[in-house]
């Protein structure tokens, strides 16, 4: 079923179903690590089922659940971002293909095999390139019956105006901490604190933390460190180059963000990296304001920058440089 903090949104879209008003096309959006694709998967299983749950869910066992489980429901497609065919790369730009939209919505278009909903999910839709936005405006226009779109995003604004304007927006927030640090806990997450306080709240992106990135963070950590052990943190670049742009960038701008905070707040500002209190309380020491806001800025546009293949290894060079010179 859907997480405890997804109550609020599953009880509005319940109404809805029961009163025949629910709408033709969704727009689920929030920070990410809410659980958003979680809960569009949850539903489309829930409207597909033969037998649901007094719940409101899926039954789990009937014909239409087991194809649901297994990705071959006839009525249900799923679109979500992919590399480039002939990207090479270990950090390719993702985006939604426009043959996979026109797949979609020749699916959408024909009968229903099970006489019920016909659902696509879409996750990442803001990853969608112009040409395909506006392709799906047609299907946004012209919903045909028992037809529901389900769009997925943590970043609507990226969205044309036009999409989102056709969509019943649902939106996800990140739970009460002691929520999150429950959830966490019995999910058998450990150092929850530190994890969900590097995830800005978000309980999937801690538990993510924790399972798959720690090293990563880990790495980063050494190289900020450097300068204060006396090395150099350009040694550190090649190795950066080859993980994650995302995290790692988030994470370099919370060690900005928590520096910036030192400066203008002292001693005494809460930070995101508690656990490197000690080492960033060094280094703003020393640190000159104007260039923290710069980093910060550059970090920035860089972050916005993700659908561009640039030279990581040359990237972060320049960062660790800028940062050494803070």
């Amino acid at each position: 079923m859907i997480y405890p903090w997804q109550s609020a949104q599953w009880q509005q879209i319940a109404r809805q179903r029961q009163q025949d008003r629910l709408a033709h096309a969704l727009l689920l959006q929030g920070p990410a690590g809410t659980g958003k694709k979680h809960f569009a998967h949850v539903l489309a299983n829930a409207l597909l089922c033969r037998q649901p749950a007094d719940s409101g869910g899926a039954c789990g066992r009937c014909d239409a659940c087991n194809l649901v489980k297994a990705g071959t429901h006839p009525d249900l497609r799923l679109l979500k971002p992919t590399p480039p065919a002939t990207s090479t790369s270990s950090n390719p730009v993702l985006s939604i293909k426009i043959d996979a939209l026109r797949d979609m919505y020749k699916a959408l278009s024909e009968t229903s095999q099970f006489g019920g909903y016909r659902i696509a999910v879409i996750e990442d839709a803001d990853k969608m390139p112009t040409q395909a936005a506006n392709s799906l405006l047609k299907t946004l226009e012209e919903p045909g019956r028992d037809t529901l779109l389900i769009l997925v995003s943590s970043h609507p604004h990226h969205l044309p105006v036009t999409i989102r304007s056709r969509c019943q927006s649902i939106r996800f927030q990140v739970p009460e901490t002691a929520a999150a640090l429950a959830w966490l806990g019995e999910s058998g997450v450990s150092n929850v604190q530190t994890a969900l306080k590097l995830a800005h709240g978000a309980p999937l992106l801690a538990r993510d933390f924790v399972e798959n990135h720690a090293e990563e963070r880990e790495l980063l950590v050494k190289a900020l460190n450097a300068g204060l052990r006396g090395e150099s943190s350009i040694q550190y670049a090649q190795k950066l180059a080859q993980m994650p742009r995302d995290y790692l960038l988030t994470w370099l701008l919370d060690w900005v963000s928590d520096l910036g905070r030192l400066l203008t707040c002292g001693n005494d500002a809460e930070l995101v990296n508690e656990d490197q209190r000690k080492a960033l309380e060094a280094r703003a020491r020393n640190a000159v304001t104007a260039r923290v806001f710069d980093l910060h800025d550059q970090i920035n546009s860089l972050r916005k920058a993700e659908g561009i293949a640039l030279n990581l290894q040359l990237l972060w060079e320049n960062l660790l440089i800028s940062w050494e010179n803070i």
